[in-house]
């Protein structure tokens, strides 16, 4: 028997794929698997895989045991890299979006990302921390999406967020 039922329960399903993806991350230096709230395929396998790792039945469904032994290896890992847990601050409400002239905390945080992973190019201005969508930041958000997303409108969704956020991630870890 499951330890939650996955039907009803998206935020575990969500702390599951989050503490997976930083243990693939702290082993592998990647993280195969998004949280998105949906126990698919990619979720079960990489369940099945730490399951199969750390000695136990690797049937992809996380029981009592299985979720326990997620928290605790997470616990030691951050433990030993020293590295505080990752939160996740843009909300997971699949329709959420920021269009521009928007002012929220969230943006503060997209403008703090941006001036991170863009200062070492030239044809960017450093971004007032204003907390506003406005046009220096639709511009930054264009010069990333020039140099490693794809061409979308200027609405920040989940999507945008994400790729900023693993932008950012993957900058960060340069420096350490």
């Amino acid at each position: 028997m499951s330890y939650y039922d996955f039907r009803r329960t998206e935020n575990a399903i969500l702390e599951i794929q989050g503490i997976l993806r930083n243990l693939d991350f702290y082993e592998n230096d990647t993280a195969r698997v998004k949280p998105d709230g949906i126990y698919g395929d990619d979720t079960r396998a990489l369940v099945s895989e730490f399951q199969k790792r750390y000695g136990i039945e690797p049937s992809g469904v996380v029981d009592f045991e299985t979720w326990k032994l997620l928290h605790a290896v997470d616990k030691a890992r951050r433990e030993e890299a020293k590295v505080a847990r990752a939160v996740h601050i843009f909300p997971i409400h699949e329709k959420h979006e920021i269009l521009p002239n928007t002012q929220n905390s969230y943006v503060y945080i997209i403008q703090v990302m941006l001036n991170e992973i863009l200062n070492d190019h030239d044809d960017f201005n450093v971004l007032e921390i204003n907390g506003v969508y406005d046009l220096p930041t639709q511009n930054a958000i264009k010069l990333l999406r020039r140099k490693s997303l794809n061409e979308a409108p200027d609405i920040i969704d989940a999507l945008v967020f994400e790729t900023i956020a693993d932008e950012y991630e993957r900058v960060n870890s340069r420096s350490f």
